[in-house]
């Protein structure tokens, strides 16, 4: 499987396709025969995004979930089978670049058609879900008042799914504990003999600081006298969350990276001494609780400024299955031939080295990629000139 490198914090991402900077929404009383309504959330990508839905019934932990059949509208109305279960949305995001996927919050837990009353909205999850640090089920909403509350609180995976409860934790507030890192937290809120489950928290942190869910890209040509541009990535966090940033000369593999003096802002212009490097850049992001970094793909190496074969797109991997692929970008002059060759790079993205015997356009993930990142370097010729640029970066975990 393919997840965030251990830098940048946990949601699962594709290769291609848009970012999510805030997860997907879901709004209504969660009751039988009531109407429950879907929101994409916020999502950064090129070009248009268009969504596609998939709503699940699932257990009231979040596990065994079946897709319900035809429920791929941003609506569902709650029938008898969802009645003491739980409801998930999953939104498919695509762009000009490919499709991801995002989970909202679980809907649930859903009432009966008895008149009794049941949960208009599940409560918020405040405070920072850092180690050691509390966060709190704010106030639901119900049809009816249902008196005094019990809690019990639980811990899921990365998407809000697959939830256990937490020994002992039946306060309304709760401090995470190491086992909560790289997990969502969600309250069970108990009165009236009906339960509804809060939000989610955002995914558990060992440190302060805004955690990424999409690394930062740079876009332009990289050729001497060419300008390059930063996106900062997606990024969730507490309030306000602002971007500072440094670009990198390095080695074509990445390594021997430099600071390059006075390169703070989002522009670069690549100048002579970037001839034949590759160029990285770090983004710090700080929201109220701390500063975290992420690091771009590297870009280039860096044609001359006389060369007449550059790459004007980075080129891009795609996954299917364990099996990664490259797309070779486009380039100023059509080229006759493209060689590759793989490299294994630390999580970063940076410290390459070369995969042995990996010289095709394809490469098939293997133990060795553990934790590690995979780009390839394509090199094109077109008539007696050859320019070699590398792809963007994947992401591997768990080959």
């Amino acid at each position: 499987m393919l997840f965030l490198a251990p830098a940048a914090v946990g949601l699962a991402l594709a290769l291609g396709g848009p970012a999510t900077a805030a997860r997907p929404v879901v709004t209504g009383t969660l009751e039988q025969g009531r109407q429950l309504v879907g929101t994409p959330g916020s999502w950064v990508g090129n070009g248009t995004i268009s969504y596609a839905y998939q709503w699940y019934r699932c257990d009231a932990n979040g596990a065994r979930c079946s897709s319900i059949h035809g429920a791929t509208a941003a609506k569902v109305k709650l029938g008898a089978k969802d009645v003491g279960n739980t409801l998930g949305l999953t939104v498919r995001a695509t762009d000009s670049t490919g499709t991801s996927t995002a989970y909202s919050s679980l809907a649930g837990i859903v009432g009966a058609a008895s008149g009794a009353g049941a949960a208009t909205t599940q409560p918020p999850i405040s405070g920072d879900a850092i180690l050691g640090e509390p966060v709190r089920a704010e106030a639901a909403s119900w049809t009816t008042a249902p008196g005094s509350l019990a809690y019990a609180w639980r811990r899921c995976n990365a998407n809000g799914r697959l939830c256990v409860p937490i020994a002992g934790a039946t306060d309304d507030t709760y401090s995470l504990t190491a086992d909560d890192v790289g997990h969502v937290l969600v309250a069970a809120v108990t009165g009236g003999g009906r339960t509804v489950l809060s939000l989610g928290s955002g995914l558990g942190r060992a440190a302060p600081g805004p955690v990424a869910s999409g690394r930062p890209a740079v876009s332009g040509t990289p050729q001497q006298g060419q300008k390059l541009t930063a996106s900062a990535g997606a990024w969730a966090g507490s309030g306000t969350i602002t971007y500072a940033y440094q670009w990198y000369r390095c080695d074509s593999a990445g390594a021997h990276c430099s600071s390059i003096h006075g390169s703070t802002r989002s522009t670069y212009t690549q100048v002579a001494a970037d001839a034949g490097k590759t160029i990285a850049l770090t983004v710090n992001a700080t929201d109220s609780t701390g500063t975290t970094s992420a690091y771009s793909s590297l870009a280039g190496s860096v044609a001359s400024a006389s060369s007449t074969l550059v790459a004007t797109t980075q080129p891009t991997l795609t996954l299917t299955g364990h099996v990664l692929e490259v797309t070779q970008g486009t380039w100023s002059t059509a080229p006759a031939s493209f060689a590759y060759a793989w490299l294994r790079c630390n999580e970063n993205g940076r410290l390459c080295t070369a995969i042995a015997g990996a010289t095709t356009s394809s490469y098939t993930l293997t133990a060795a990629d553990h934790g590690a990142v995979v780009l390839a370097r394509v090199t094109a010729a077109a008539g007696t000139a050859t320019q070699a640029v590398l792809t963007a970066a994947s992401q591997v975990s768990n080959p």
